[in-house]
């Protein structure tokens, strides 16, 4: 006759548990398989692959962004220091547009020439001293032509306000050292330049004294006609016997005294930089 034991066996008949999912009836050595343990024990075994594989993911992913971490800030400080050494070495020369009422000028800006000299021209134009229009108020035929005036006294005030830069190492040499198209600061005296420059319309016998420092040239044709261009009618400074606007005049009022009283006066409007040495063709 057919065994009448349930499976799994009563609550009733004593079994002991030696391990799980195997059971034990008291007195016998009959084994019986729990189907419900063995359920529970496979859904058990299926919930924990989500976990694991999730976990593995998560592993995997924090491995992935240390190394690309690692890799990217190697890769970046390098690029840093090649950016640093390349500034360095553009910075050599820096070219610089300007536009004028008499057209464009391209200038190079030597920072070799004239270490403190060309800062403060670069500081001029990256701050956008010439947006204010500035006169080129003494244009002496033959000799040079001098401007760095805002015609903002207010903009002018605030520059002057700055300090004076102290003197360049004098580097010219030689008859008429001072070549056409060089730019060098105006002054009065030992470590007196300011924002004041000047352009030589040709070679002069200028360099002896010590603000007389070139820190830039006009580069190219079109620059050098455009400074032929320059205005010359009203000659030099009073000072000097010439009718030219007087410097303490446009320091006090600007514009308000130039344009009505000085109407075919040249300006800069405006300077930019374009390039530095490493992108100039030489």
């Amino acid at each position: 006759k057919p065994s009448q034991r349930m499976w799994p066996p009563e609550p009733s008949e004593a079994v002991v548990a030696d391990q799980p999912g195997v059971s034990r009836r008291k007195g016998k050595r009959e084994v019986w398989v729990r189907v419900e343990e063995q359920e529970r024990d496979k859904a058990t075994e299926g919930s924990w692959y989500p976990i694991c594989l999730g976990l593995f993911l998560v592993c995997m992913l924090s491995y992935t962004m240390w190394s690309t971490r690692e890799v990217t800030g190697g890769t970046t400080a390098r690029a840093e220091v090649r950016a640093e050494v390349r500034a360095e070495e553009e910075d050599r020369v820096v070219r610089v547009r300007c536009e004028t009422t008499a057209g464009t000028l391209l200038v190079d800006v030597h920072r070799e020439w004239a270490p403190l000299g060309a800062a403060r021209f670069l500081e001029m134009v990256n701050e956008g001293f010439f947006e204010t229009r500035v006169a080129l108020f003494r244009a002496v035929e033959n000799f040079l032509c001098q401007t760095g005036i805002s015609g903002d006294p207010a903009v002018h005030r605030a520059w002057r306000a700055r300090g004076s830069l102290r003197d360049d190492p004098q580097w010219l040499t030689g008859p008429k050292p001072m070549k056409r198209g060089y730019l060098s600061f105006a002054g009065s005296g030992p470590n007196s330049r300011s924002t004041e420059f000047f352009f030589a319309f040709k070679d002069l016998q200028l360099g002896s004294s010590p603000w007389e420092v070139p820190f830039a040239t006009l580069v190219g044709d079109a620059s050098f006609e455009t400074l032929d261009r320059f205005y010359v009618g009203y000659g030099d400074v009073p000072a000097f016997g010439g009718h030219a606007p007087a410097q303490p005049q446009i320091y006090k009022h600007g514009l308000a005294y130039l344009l009505p009283n000085f109407p075919h006066l040249d300006y800069i409007d405006k300077c930019d930089v374009i390039a530095s040495s490493t992108a100039l063709e030489w």
